[in-house]
């Protein structure tokens, strides 16, 4: 027998205050049911504004999204997100990881995985019926497509997917 889960998939670009509003979505949506765990799926978020082009500028932006990372792996935490998957190997998405480690989740609820088929293969051995699972963020191409992972999930028949709406 398949289990339910619910998937919101805003995989792709998107920046860190457009991911603040899905992530309370998500929230929302996974407290409608009892006993429902919500999961944030979570790629490389991109910054404001455009691409510096001198070294110094470039440094200095590069700190400013590894900054934003770790304020939205913080605020996951306080949102009280069950479970957090960090998905890439860069520093911003360690940053993103580090963050939700120092604001309090411990064990495995703050995950950091390399690439999306790892990230799948680890939904495919932990998510449970009910549970409801965001994917947003990661480059929308190649090696970093979060939607990959909503494809697998849609093609195991371990599961029953519906995908779910946010306002974000």
């Amino acid at each position: 027998m398949s289990r339910q889960i619910t998937v919101i998939d805003r995989s792709g670009p998107m920046d860190t205050d457009a991911v603040r509003t899905v992530l309370r979505d998500l929230v929302e949506t996974s407290r409608d049911g009892v006993g429902r765990r919500c999961w944030a799926v979570l790629g490389e978020l991109a910054g404001p504004g455009g691409e510096p082009d001198d070294g110094d500028a470039v440094r200095a932006a590069e700190n400013a999204r590894a900054v934003e990372h770790d304020r939205v792996g913080r605020f996951l935490v306080r949102l009280a997100v069950d479970y957090v998957v960090s998905v890439g190997t860069t520093r911003v998405v360690r940053a993103l990881h580090q963050g939700a480690v120092m604001e309090g989740s411990w064990g495995d609820e703050a995950r950091l995985v390399d690439d999306p088929a790892a990230a799948v293969q680890m939904l495919l051995e932990d998510l449970a019926d009910g549970d409801v699972v965001l994917l947003a963020g990661g480059g929308g191409t190649g090696r970093d497509d979060l939607s990959l992972v909503a494809q697998s999930l849609l093609d195991s028949d371990r599961y029953t997917v519906t995908f779910g709406a946010t306002s974000g």
